[in-house]
């Protein structure tokens, strides 16, 4: 077997508690057999590799120690559940796959002792089946990943119950599934209870074969809770059996988790990456289109509005107006009361524009002493009552600032059937030129 995976050694190692024993093998697991006797406690390699449940390589340009007194440059440490841990061993690299090498590993193993290789594989492809299963995802949101671990978990485990709960930056975030899921999903006591076992799970795997704190009277016979990774965010993932199908939590179901909750963390990992990632492209994309003295849109936000309200507009012909506005005086202001005092007049004028318009109105500050706003469904008549509320608000501002005063000049524009909002925008602003000019 050793010649057709292209390896030197194979060493069958059998656990009894904290220890490994040598059983037998091919090449120095032959000659070793029975002799090496070792401590999982000295072998971090091989008790990460046990703890894990999936296969482990390690390549290395010199003999680097794998287990015990065990030296080689290359080679593949295979758990088989948790009773046995196969290494191969080679000079060369090892090109078989893991599918491979695992079938390799439970014949081996079963050679060694009285464990059938059928049954040492099965449960090695139900591990593997399901860490596939979790992996063939795309993570998208951390609610998203969430829900699809804590259904990956509920299905491989066979559970009425699969939870996930994350705290990212101070929020819990939980994804659940299985056929008791939906009865608890709005229950007013689920955050407290699962941030309870969240907190013991972070102590260290909790399995309870008999539930007797059961707050949610989810009639739950059995409970297995474990943290999912070491970094942020901390998520915990929760299964559990119903009295329906009255189960507890084997040592096979033990390994599929951890190997699950392993998996997971990338998942969610990335998960995490990209919504800080969207947080910070919208960030980018608003500051960009924001002006930041006065808060409103600007002119990269105008260019865009245009274009949108365009092709409404061409679609729908609703009556649109448009609006282009001057704040009069701003340079007397800013000699005279410095560029503090012409800064407040220009946000005055954008509080005032904001209170007199609707939610669907676009308000701009193109540069300057100069605003624009759009009016989507806004005829004339409209448009002139929104003129009047701009001078009333801007008297009443006024009135509160009489030292220096707001006024606002303004010009405005209805579209005509088939005419593009930016001729409409030429004309709203030769209006406010005659405005000013009459004045």
């Amino acid at each position: 077997m050793a010649a057709s995976l292209g390896v030197d050694d194979i060493l069958v190692f059998v656990r009894s508690g904290e220890r490994l024993s040598l059983l037998g093998g091919a090449g120095r697991g032959i000659g070793w057999a029975r002799v090496v006797d070792i401590d999982l406690a000295d072998e971090p390699l091989a008790a990460e590799t046990i703890r894990r449940g999936r296969p482990r390589r390690v390549e290395a340009s010199d003999p680097n120690r794998i287990i015990g007194p065990y030296y080689v440059e290359r080679a593949a440490l295979i758990p088989l559940g948790d009773g046995h841990l196969v290494v191969f061993g080679a000079s060369r690299p090892i090109t078989v796959s893991d599918g491979e090498l695992l079938r390799a590993a439970a014949e081996s193993a079963a050679a060694c002792g009285d464990t059938p290789s059928a049954k040492l594989l099965a449960d090695e492809l139900e591990v593997v089946h399901a860490v596939r299963q979790l992996m063939e995802y795309r993570p998208e949101s951390i609610a998203a990943t969430a829900t699809h671990v804590a259904s990956v978990a509920a299905d491989a485990l066979g559970c009425e119950i699969g939870i996930v709960m994350v705290e990212d930056k101070g929020v819990s975030v939980v994804g659940g599934a299985g056929s008791g899921w939906p009865a608890i999903a709005d229950h007013p006591q689920l955050h407290a209870d699962l941030e309870g076992i969240a907190g013991r799970a972070r102590l260290g795997s909790v399995v309870e074969q008999e539930v007797h704190d059961d707050p949610l009277d989810l009639r739950l016979v059995s409970r297995y809770a474990l943290r999912i990774g070491s970094r942020a965010p901390v998520a915990t993932l929760m299964v559990g059996h119903s009295s329906e199908r009255a189960r507890g939590f084997t040592m096979l179901c033990q390994r599929v988790g951890r190997a699950l909750a392993d998996a997971a963390e990338v998942l969610l990992a990335q998960a995490a990456a990209r919504e800080e990632l969207a947080r910070e492209r919208d960030a980018f994309a608003h500051e960009a289109r924001t002006d930041p003295l006065t808060g409103l849109g600007n002119r990269i936000a105008w260019e865009e509005a245009l274009r949108r309200e365009e092709a409404l507009f061409s679609r729908h012909a609703h009556p649109t107006s448009i609006l282009s506005l001057d704040v009069d005086h701003l340079r007397e202001t800013n000699e005279r009361f410095g560029h503090s005092g012409g800064d407040e007049i220009l946000v005055a004028a954008a509080e005032v524009l904001n209170a007199t318009m609707r939610s669907s109105d676009v308000v701009v500050r193109l540069g300057g002493d100069e605003f624009a706003a759009i009016l989507p469904m806004t005829d004339a008549e409209a448009s002139s009552a929104v003129e009047n509320r701009i001078a009333d608000a801007m008297r009443e501002w006024s009135g509160s600032k009489p030292e220096l005063g707001l006024s606002i000049s303004v010009g405005s524009a209805s579209a005509a059937p088939g005419e593009p909002l930016r001729e409409t925008f030429r004309r709203a602003d030769e209006a406010l030129m005659r405005s000013k000019s009459a004045r």
